[in-house]
């Protein structure tokens, strides 16, 4: 991946050179604001736009550029955010501010912008659902999301004479009434930084098709993106009969795959351990969904339900993406193990079948029911694996907190259910604990924000053998969004057939393992179809993992 653009921070608007940017992007809520910012320099740029203003009401209530000497490049670029304070206000408005100003400085020509929130955020008590209190990244976020240049463009330039590989060469945010000091914007910086890098890594990945990125170009792609990175381990699992051993569920949904060597399954092992032993608060287990292509199996997707298929693995790319960033930033209070799964889900006369009977690494027996419900069966048998993981660890007297995350684009439902935003199904140890509400929280810092779902007895239930020819089944035969609770009970699959549910809340706070699965089918992507392509993607929930899961 190319290097980030460099960022500046700085206090004062009047510590900009000239030369230094080529653009000044301000953002505001109302124009007002705009008008009585007291700064070096920004006066000249006020009466450049007082004419515009004296002949359009409506100026500066969206994006414009207006000629201004007095700025560099003499770009200056308005970029309303409109208000902060009403009821469904949060810090994603600012960085759709931020986003916007600076796509229309790249496409005026510039490449070394200047960006200036102008007017202090609302305190906690002014909103009822919004968290401002990690803007800067968030606007240092878009900033770096406007400049990024897909995996697939950077290829596909490497051949020919436009070989731009980043929009932007610099960015300097300047932060003006004092409310962050130079520490924290120091801070801000060095986080968003990695948040960006490993967001690049997990958006990189999910963009590729489902050739260029298959299960082993997923795996070489994250080996050279963490490789020399410190406390970062990689170790990747190839061999079918091994395969077959430790994740059957895994084997069995891939079986189709096996007759082109070049679409055979892997799973990707990322470990990160601290800096500081003595520092870390917990241990975290992260299990990624990797379909890189989901054609439904035998269970064929029809019409036009197979389109976008190719990003099915958002969940392992996000999680390898997560990791990454924990590395490049050092986090002292947290080890990480992480089980990547990726297949790709192909159709053939080895095909699993609906009817057949699979016995978990668990040894759960499951029932098939439907083979477009994949992404359960190859998430299953690592969380197993995490379950055993923690056992041994508390056994040898390990008494860190540990928990075990999923994360996938799992269910259609989640996005009937709550629209383009993720959602997390918690056990009873992981809600008792809030883990769930972490998430929430951080979403919500982040401009990222998910919604908290609950397992109900009714998601046992229709998991729950009716004879003795199995233990659990996989799923009904009927779409997620043609089933009442479709993103939750998936969850309770997850849980009865990895032997999770051996670690509820019955079984005494020694025994308990929280755990959260993570549905991010409407998150991953923005929901902006631009005509007859793909959504963009977000790289959710790297972020919101960073937030929730490092040191303040």
């Amino acid at each position: 991946m190319p290097g980030l653009p460099q960022i500046r921070v700085h206090d004062n608007l009047g510590d900009l050179s000239s030369d230094s940017h080529d653009a000044l992007v301000v953002v505001y809520s109302e124009f007002a604001d705009f008008c009585s910012l007291q700064s070096a320099g920004v006066s000249q740029a006020i009466e450049a736009v007082q004419p515009f203003a004296k002949v359009d009401k409506e100026f500066g209530k969206s994006v414009v550029l207006v000629p201004a000497a007095a700025v560099g490049g003499g770009r200056l670029i308005l970029s309303p955010m409109g208000s902060l304070t009403d009821d469904t206000d949060d810090v994603r408005k600012i960085g759709d501010a931020v986003k916007a100003g600076v796509l229309r400085a790249t496409e005026a020509g510039a490449r070394r912008p200047a960006i200036c929130v102008a007017q202090g955020l609302p305190g906690a008590d002014e909103v009822a659902d919004a968290d401002y209190s990690r803007w800067v990244e968030v606007a240092l976020l878009a900033a770096l999301d406007a400049s990024y240049v897909t995996l697939v463009v950077r290829e596909h330039r490497q051949n020919t004479d436009a070989a731009v590989l980043e929009k932007l060469e610099s960015i300097d945010l300047v932060v003006v009434d004092g409310s962050v000091s130079a520490d924290e914007l120091d801070r801000a910086v060095q986080r968003a930084s990695a948040i960006e890098t490993g967001r690049r890594l997990a958006i990189d990945m999910g963009y590729g098709d489902a050739q260029r990125m298959t299960p082993y170009n997923c795996a070489l792609t994250i080996k050279d993106a963490v490789k020399g990175v410190a406390g970062i381990t990689y170790e990747e699992i190839k061999d079918l009969d091994v395969i077959k051993r430790e994740y059957p569920l895994l084997y069995n949904s891939a079986r189709a795959s096996f007759s082109e060597p070049s679409t055979w399954p892997c799973v990707v092992k990322l470990e990160y351990r601290s800096p500081a032993p003595a520092e870390v608060k917990e241990h975290l287990y992260l299990v990624g969904k990797g379909v890189t292509y989901d054609t439904g199996g035998i269970t064929i997707k029809i019409g036009a339900a197979m389109r976008g298929m190719s990003r099915d693995k958002l969940g392992a790319c996000g999680v390898a993406g997560f990791v990454l960033a924990t590395g490049l930033i050092q986090e002292r209070g947290v080890d990480l193990s992480c089980i990547l799964a990726f297949e790709r889900n192909s159709i053939g006369p080895n095909a699993l079948l609906p009817d057949e009977v699979v016995v978990s690494r668990a040894g759960v027996r499951v029932l098939i029911n439907d083979t477009d419900a994949e992404g359960r069966l190859v998430m299953t048998d690592p969380v197993a694996e995490c379950r055993e993981r923690i056992i041994a660890a508390r056994a040898q007297g390990d008494s860190k907190p540990a928990a075990i995350y999923t994360a996938a684009t799992l269910t259609g439902h989640v996005i009937r259910a709550y629209g383009w935003y993720g959602a997390t199904v918690a056990n009873g140890p992981a809600r008792r604990g809030g883990f769930d509400r972490r998430l929430a929280v951080s979403g919500l810092a982040y401009g990222d924000p998910f919604e908290n779902s609950i397992m109900r007895r009714e998601d046992y239930s229709l998991v729950a053998s009716k004879t003795d020819r199995e233990d659990v089944y996989q799923s009904n035969a009927h779409p997620s969004t043609q089933t009442d609770r479709g993103h939750q009970y998936p969850a309770a699959f997850i849980i009865r057939a990895s032997g999770l549910d051996k670690h509820s809340l019955g079984a005494g706070l020694e025994a308990a393992i929280p755990f959260v699965h993570v549905d991010i089918a409407g998150s991953a992507e923005d929901g902006v179809e631009p005509g007859l392509g793909l959504c963009a993607i977000t790289g959710s929930p790297v972020a919101t993992f960073a937030g929730a899961f490092w040191s303040k």
